[in-house]
């Protein structure tokens, strides 16, 4: 009998992960193997540099609170590959995994007639879309990895994309300007569908416009109206289809939150009422946007948890690019008064000396951690250019630099420090705070998440 452990070990042995070749042939030619289970259900795409988690997180509940059966698939995985086959609220079981991957295995043993083999990302994409058809979902939320043009996302064809924020990132794959990394997401938009755009920058903007013009795309902007609205304590949002919705409360944190809730309010909207009207099973209604924004679940995007054992609040954030990191740093300082300790690790490929001077104005102690798994800064390499911003003022005297051994250490020696540490943020990477999150849930600080998200 296939097994969930015969699944991991296909994976590794016939696509291991962190091997990226980027191409649509593979992913193609597996979709005609598997007859094409993605037109089975209708799908929204989501492209962007930061945000596409929490865009999505929020429109599965907003969909989910309306009676839709959403199937989601989710980009990377923080603790369990099981995480990429989100339906109806609930990441997949093992069990549910290891049969989507079978069916998988056997159209590429039965079938594969390329020289080359298809990817990590590939099979499991593959993977998502069969499990998906086999729940009979109603709509699948897709969030693209890198770029757009060449992820195996892009083999699917969706009515409605969203965009979210872009900035540089990824730059030796996508170029250095911000007009050549928003024609890669753009690429994923076809002729006739409709994008949904976030305010971003002119450059941005500017490309977005004209590849509307001369592709024959519909184009919807994020307008200043559209923004949700800080008012007594809760947010109220405003629309000419949904009129006013008072009381908001968001279940997601983190300073990016209310431009990605009100992109996933606006795209709602728009799909439900304009490109598929029939989709919602129960009408919009107050209470269950309400209720939406309030149950998007989403771990590793400042995530908070208590430790009451050692006094510490963990906030967890996957940020890892400069733009991200920034505006996370900036919170973190302001919320600790710049007296917290951030853990912090970086994927090689990234900019951190770029980031360096938000890290060290943000804390009392960094403590930078290698990543295990992954191709990954040395921890000397991130102290070395944590000290060169320091040389460069005299105002960081006061900050300790660490560098731990291992993640795990890290954070034994913290919970067991005999001062007190009461705000820790993990940051840098995913695969960071996927780590993290492991060590927390076996010390009985994380619950069980298999469990759905009740949207009632």
């Amino acid at each position: 009998m296939w097994t969930y452990e015969d699944a991991e070990a296909y994976l590794a042995d016939t696509a291991p992960p962190g091997k990226s070749v980027y191409g649509l042939g593979r992913i193609n030619h597996l979709l005609d193997l598997l007859d094409h289970p993605e037109n089975h259900f209708p799908c929204v795409t989501i492209v962007g540099t930061n945000g596409k988690g929490s865009v999505l997180a929020f429109m599965d509940s907003l969909l989910r609170a309306h009676g839709v059966k959403v199937a989601c698939h989710i980009k990377p995985h923080l603790e369990s590959v099981t995480e990429r086959i989100r339906i109806d609220g609930r990441d997949s079981r093992k069990d549910e995994f290891a049969a989507a991957l079978w069916k998988v295995r056997q159209a590429v043993d039965k079938g594969w007639s390329r020289d080359d083999r298809p990817t990590y990302f590939e099979l499991i994409f593959a993977a998502f879309l069969s499990a998906a058809e086999t729940a009979g979902v109603d709509i699948s939320l897709l969030e693209t990895g890198l770029g757009g043009r060449l992820d195996a996302v892009n083999s699917v064809d969706a009515p409605v994309v969203v965009m979210t924020s872009v900035d540089l990132d990824h730059t030796d794959l996508l170029g250095d300007s911000l007009e050549s990394i928003a024609l890669e997401k753009l690429a994923v938009v076809r002729e006739g569908s409709t994008l949904v755009c976030q305010v971003n920058p002119p450059e941005v903007m500017n490309t977005v416009r004209s590849s509307a013009e001369s592709r024959g795309f519909r184009l919807v902007e994020m307008t200043e109206d559209r923004l949700l609205i800080m008012q007594n304590g809760s947010y109220q949002y405003h629309s000419p289809i949904l009129d006013e919705i008072g009381d908001l409360s968001l279940s997601l944190k983190g300073p990016f939150q209310r431009l990605n809730a009100s992109l996933s309010l606006l795209a709602f909207e728009i799909l439900s009422t304009e490109v598929m009207p029939d989709l919602l099973k129960k009408e919009i209604s107050a209470d269950a946007v309400r209720h939406g924004m309030s149950s998007a679940r989403l771990p590793g995007r400042w995530e908070v948890i208590d430790d009451p054992e050692s006094g510490i609040r963990w906030i967890l954030d996957g940020a890892h690019n400069p733009a991200a990191l920034k505006e996370i740093l900036d919170r973190f300082g302001i919320e600790s008064g710049k007296s917290g300790t951030v853990i912090f690790g970086m994927k090689k490929g990234k900019d951190a000396a770029a980031v360096m001077a938000g890290l060290v104005r943000s804390a009392r102690r960094v403590i930078f951690v290698e990543i295990p798994g992954l191709e990954c800064f040395a921890t000397g390499e991130l102290a070395g250019y944590a000290s060169e911003e320091l040389d460069k003022s005299t105002g960081f005297s006061q900050i300790q630099i660490d560098e731990a051994d291992s993640i795990s250490g890290a954070i034994r020696n913290l919970r067991d420090s005999p001062d007190p540490v009461e705000q820790v943020l993990v940051t840098g990477s995913l695969y960071l705070v996927g780590a993290v999150r492991s060590i927390l849930r076996d010390n009985g600080l994380i619950p069980d998440e298999g469990i759905r998200v009740s949207q009632k």
